[in-house]
């Protein structure tokens, strides 16, 4: 155990070297390694999964040689079953680049149990692992069962884009305007008297929590989809989610005008109703 730990420390170190990196690939480093992340000892598999993730930032033919040595199925277990955070983060950095690929984005997207062990990350890991989810989970297509089986996510989402940190806000948004195209996630976000609130505070235009304000206004937008339901319109209201919208859309901040007629838009119909009938 102690010389693989040495091995693959070695190899770890030196892949960051383009070409040293194409000739230990191309003697068979891979599959040797993607062993390792199985059988090794707990420091082994960080270093051979920091190595892999370092190939898989590393063009075409590195992604393609480690989904033939079946590397997805391999890191999509570690991802599952290892109890070490940081080889956790490296093994959902080498699935992130792996995404790109059109036959693994569909395995990562169909996979119910990888999603699920994601959604926990995303609502008990540390910032790193947030980040990372949020990214594969933007960039996957995922059905709207699975969507429902990581619904309280929503909430650890808004939390990460009102984040100092411009890391990841993007794809924090963009994730969470994937779950709230369904309606029990979005029912779930409403229970939640702190994020809904948060998402407010993060319209308002003299806050200076969020600078750019269309990352929230597409969060808002999403969750009053379907016309968000008469509880949840009325919390937004209450806490002056209106207010705040009316102001972004006359600073023509994109998606404002759209996020405010559906938020009062029933509203308004009805007042138009009533004085139509007076």
């Amino acid at each position: 155990m102690e010389v693989q730990d040495h091995v693959a420390g070695a190899i770890r170190n030196v892949a960051a070297v383009e070409d040293i990196r194409t000739t230990l690939a191309e003697e068979g480093a891979v599959p040797v390694l993607l062993r390792l992340l199985v059988s090794g000892s707990t420091s082994a598999a960080e270093k051979a999964t920091s190595f892999i993730a370092i190939l898989s930032s590393s063009g075409e033919f590195f992604l393609d040689l480690i989904v033939k040595e079946r590397g997805l199925q391999t890191l999509m277990h570690l991802v599952q079953d290892s109890s070490d955070s940081d080889t956790i983060e490296q093994a959902l950095l080498a699935l992130s680049q792996l995404s790109i690929m059109d036959s693994v984005s569909r395995v990562l997207s169909s996979s119910t149990g990888f999603i699920i062990q994601l959604g926990e990350f995303i609502k008990h890991g540390n910032t790193i692992s947030q980040q990372i989810f949020a990214s594969l989970l933007a960039n996957l297509t995922i059905s709207d069962d699975n969507k429902r089986a990581i619904v309280g996510c929503s909430g650890s989402l808004i939390r990460m884009i009102e984040s100092p940190k411009p890391a990841g806000l993007q794809d924090a948004a963009a994730a969470a305007v994937s779950l709230l195209a369904i309606r029990s996630n979005r029912k779930d976000l409403f229970r939640d008297e702190k994020s809904v609130m948060r998402l407010v505070q993060m319209l308002d235009p003299r806050s200076e929590t969020m600078a750019d304000k269309e990352l929230p206004v597409m969060v808002t937008a999403a969750a009053l989809s379907g016309g968000g339901g008469h509880m949840a319109r009325k919390k937004l209201i209450a806490a002056g989610a209106d207010r705040y919208l009316q102001r972004l859309s006359e600073m023509e901040v994109p998606g404002a005008k759209k996020a405010l007629q559906r938020l009062t838009g029933n509203r308004l119909r009805s007042i138009f109703s009533r004085a139509w009938k007076e």
